[in-house]
């Protein structure tokens, strides 16, 4: 019922299923301030980026036997990472998935 309901207003708002959110790759071009390359001519900022928690230094906590620690988690986004992207309804926001190939090491 409610997935009819969410049909019938995408059918009357009219489009393409990419008019409302699509996957992006980009690539990034500088840290501070965040900048990621998604075309030859288009750098979007960080007004226009949203991160997961897996592109960004987060700290988790872990069990070790009866131990519990808090480390973190070095995830940052480094100039030269591939990335993929969701660009939101709009095209105006981009939330950053995760990074895609590259070295997972360093």
């Amino acid at each position: 019922m409610a997935g009819e309901q969410l049909l019938d207003m995408m059918e009357a708002r009219g489009g393409s299923d990419s008019d409302y959110s699509d996957i992006v790759f980009g690539t990034v071009v500088s840290e501070k301030p965040l900048k990621i390359q998604i075309s030859n001519q288009m750098v979007l900022t960080d007004a226009f980026l949203n991160l997961s928690k897996a592109v960004t230094d987060h700290k988790v906590k872990v069990k070790d036997g009866n131990d519990t620690k808090t480390v973190t988690v070095l995830g940052a986004l480094k100039k030269g990472d591939g990335v993929t992207m969701i660009r939101q309804d709009g095209g105006q926001q981009f939330y950053v998935l995760e990074k895609i190939g590259g070295d997972e090491d360093g």
